[in-house]
């Protein structure tokens, strides 16, 4: 009697760039009658829709409508043929193969190989400067894990963006009904420079006597070259938006408080970078730096071999890679093949990030920044750039439905 060997579970946690490439690569193989594995696929998600975060200023400016940055993933695994499960990661137990969530009721899955790819939460930590929020008795860092379950603050996180979504339409709506409204965005990075402009460039449509701060502290882009920060701080000034060279350190009560002021503001958003995703505080998964699954040149943990991460959840220990979409995507294409390659016992590749990238960062009023190497361009040609690279990455779906269509 011949025995066949079952098939494999290959698990997708989380619904990032890279995951949703690889969906687009499974749905265009089963088009052409060409599946690239016999395993069985489940994605894990806690939204059936992704929102990708390219577009996201450019939809808080008005520039697009909340579908034009949206992605079907729950369609989108139908047609790749992966069973999408609408639940919440809260625990990765590579020891025993299993992932546990959480939605309508905690569930408890299994896994041949296990990908990666939940994004990570925005970094908190910035609130436990003030005394209120430390330990008499204990001054070593706080643990991210812990972070963002304090509940004491009133301040907007970036991250998770389905829940920033509402938060910023909310923001829009009390801006209606107010005579001067001030909004405070923390952040030294490209997203708090984008997302400040974008809310500016709202807010004053809004109302001229609106008003958006952004609270940077003293390293404003401090991964860019001194061109591409000049361009930025011209167009910070061209918005009449107001720069505070300070750290935030507590908001209450409608007061933010920074390194030597105490300023009235209405409401607060935190750009202010990453840390691992609450589910790494209980893995046992090596952990690096700030709550990142620890990962080699080939996308894989160096403590599980068939545990995979990319994007934000991830970090190299072999060589500095930024958190990044660009990353997200090359890296999530390279992962992609790696997980085939390890389904089916074959070599694996090396992910070797390109020395200079393309970063393209919109002003506000479709203008935009464009960054290559130490080469800095500017102007609307690069904002519609932009669009046309952001718009073709979101309709890549919409191609494979008319496809889809025309052979049903």
């Amino acid at each position: 009697m011949t025995k066949f060997s079952p098939k494999k579970t290959l698990l997708l946690a989380g619904a990032g760039h890279a995951h949703i490439g690889m969906l687009r690569r499974f749905s265009a193989a089963r088009l052409k009658n060409t599946d690239t594995t016999d395993a069985d696929i489940h994605l894990i998600s806690e939204q059936p829709q992704t929102i990708y975060s390219g577009m996201l200023p450019g939809w808080m400016a008005g520039h697009y409508q909340l579908h034009d940055i949206s992605i079907d993933i729950k369609s989108l695994c139908v047609r790749a043929g992966v069973r999408f499960i609408q639940q919440s990661l809260v625990k990765v137990n590579a020891a025993s193969n299993k992932v546990v969530t959480t939605g309508d009721e905690q569930t408890d899955f299994d896994y041949d190989v296990l990908s990666l790819n939940t994004g990570a939460d925005t970094d908190m930590r910035w609130l436990y400067n003030h005394k209120d929020h430390r330990s008499d008795s204990d001054d070593t860092d706080v643990d991210v894990g812990a972070v963002n379950a304090h509940a004491d603050t009133d301040v907007i996180a970036i991250r998770p963006l389905s829940t920033f979504i509402t938060q910023w339409q909310r923001i829009l709506k009390d801006a209606q009904s107010s005579e001067k409204y001030q909004l405070a965005i923390i952040g030294a990075g490209a997203a708090a420079i984008e997302l400040v402009m974008a809310a500016q460039v709202a807010l004053r449509n809004i109302n001229r006597h609106h008003q958006v701060i952004l609270i940077c502290g003293e390293n404003l882009l401090s991964g860019f070259n001194s061109g591409f920060r000049q361009r930025v701080i011209k167009q910070l000034h061209r918005h009449d938006i107001t720069i505070v060279r300070e750290r935030a350190s507590d908001y209450r009560d409608g007061k933010l408080s920074t390194t030597h002021k105490s300023l009235p503001i209405n409401a607060v958003i935190a750009a202010t970078g990453v840390i691992g995703s609450a589910w790494t505080a209980s893995t046992d998964l090596e952990i690096e730096g700030d709550g990142f699954v620890a990962v080699n040149d080939k996308q894989q943990s160096v403590s599980h071999p068939n545990v995979f991460a990319v994007g934000d959840v991830a970090t190299r220990i072999d060589k500095y890679v930024a958190h990044s979409g660009v990353h997200s995507v090359h890296g999530g294409a390279v992962e992609a093949d790696n997980l085939l390659a390890y389904l089916g016992d074959n070599v694996m590749k090396s992910y070797q990030p390109k020395s200079r990238t393309l970063y393209l960062l919109s002003c506000g009023d479709k203008y935009a920044i464009g960054s290559w190497g130490n080469v800095n361009l500017q102007g609307r040609w690069v904002w519609h750039l932009k669009k046309y690279i952001d718009k073709r990455f979101i309709e890549a779906d919409k191609k494979l439905t008319k496809v889809n269509a025309h052979l049903e």
